[in-house]
């Protein structure tokens, strides 16, 4: 395709299109821990840990992402034209749901956006690694019920022999490793996945300096967006959707951190808000009383199959659309 900027324009626009993606992802999905999410931590306490936790799985392991789209899934190489496409259609449709207060995976709009640009293009989709992104949306809510169980079974069982002081010292300290640990699954999957928008553009070569410093700039984003409007989308989750205690709402979030930390391990783009729904589902399932919003969850189910559609469908029109006239 021609393109319409010069190789610097086009990945300096890359670059703010990618800081914008990142900063909705902070309004929309770090609300998970900073939310009002039963409360489990101070909203000041929680900010300040997401944040620490997302830029230490950014640093550490969003390399491991960095390849999971671009060259995995897609392995033919596309244009910086096509990768932009792709990043505007995902953030487009990303910010309109999350306007609307809606807790969306930014997996879902990339891996949409993407494979619709890369039908158009006639660019080479692993049909293997399309079908283990599917399969790992479907599997990793279920697999992330079972270990959210799990782990309540062994803290209610655990408290039963251990004296209250203790449990609230023990409590405590859980609390923080969850919110840690959620940010750092969030950072390592999902801002290293936009992170490999512009490094897999193969149009300019950065030093390590150049790279440093896009990292730090895709971090601003998701930073200004959690400190902004970090609070706001966890409600959806957390009362309209399940109703937990304390303890079973840990569970649920260490069960979905660490199955979204597994699944980085093998470059498989997550749906953080997917595999935590699966994990209240889990721990909500556990003895004790627990509300589900059955005609909210499914509703949330099928807007998230609706914008993977919606997003292949505008990658695809958008690219086609230009390749007919350019």
């Amino acid at each position: 395709m021609v393109a319409f900027y010069s190789p610097i324009e086009l990945v300096v626009i890359l670059i703010l299109a990618c800081v914008f993606l990142a900063f909705v992802l902070g309004w929309n999905n770090s609300s998970l821990t900073t939310g009002n999410l039963s409360n489990l931590v101070t909203y000041t306490v929680a900010v300040a840990l997401t944040l620490v936790g997302m830029l230490t799985g950014f640093l550490l392991e969003g390399s491991k992402m960095t390849h999971s789209v671009l060259g995995k899934l897609v392995q033919t190489p596309i244009g910086a034209t096509e990768i932009l496409i792709g990043t505007l259609v995902s953030l487009t449709l990303f910010l309109a749901l999350t306007l609307t207060k809606i807790p969306v995976s930014l997996s879902n709009c990339v891996v949409g956006s993407f494979v619709g640009v890369a039908l158009a293009s006639k660019a080479v989709i692993s049909s293997r690694s399309l079908i283990e992104i599917l399969a790992s949306w479907l599997i990793a809510p279920f697999f992330c019920l079972g270990v959210a169980i799990l782990i309540y079974e062994v803290a209610t069982r655990s408290e039963g022999s251990i004296s209250l002081p203790t449990v609230s010292w023990i409590n405590r300290l859980v609390l923080f490793a969850a919110v840690f640990y959620v940010s750092y699954s969030l950072g390592a999957n999902n801002v290293g996945l936009i992170l490999s928008f512009v490094i897999r553009t193969n149009v300019l070569k950065f030093s390590v300096g150049e790279e440093l410093g896009i990292e730090l700039a895709i971090y601003f984003g998701i930073a200004s967006g959690t400190m902004l409007f970090g609070k706001s989308i966890a409600k959806v989750l957390g009362e309209k959707i399940v109703t937990l205690s304390q303890v079973k709402t840990v569970a649920a979030m260490l069960g979905a951190a660490f199955v979204t930390w597994i699944l980085t391990q093998f470059s498989i783009p997550v749906s953080l808000t997917q595999v935590v729904l699966g994990g209240m589902l889990g721990a909500g399932s556990a003895k004790g009383p627990t509300v589900v919003n059955t005609r909210g969850l499914m509703t949330m189910i099928w807007r998230w199959a609706a914008i993977t559609v919606l997003c292949t469908a505008a990658g695809y029109g958008i690219e086609y659309l230009l390749l007919k006239l350019y």
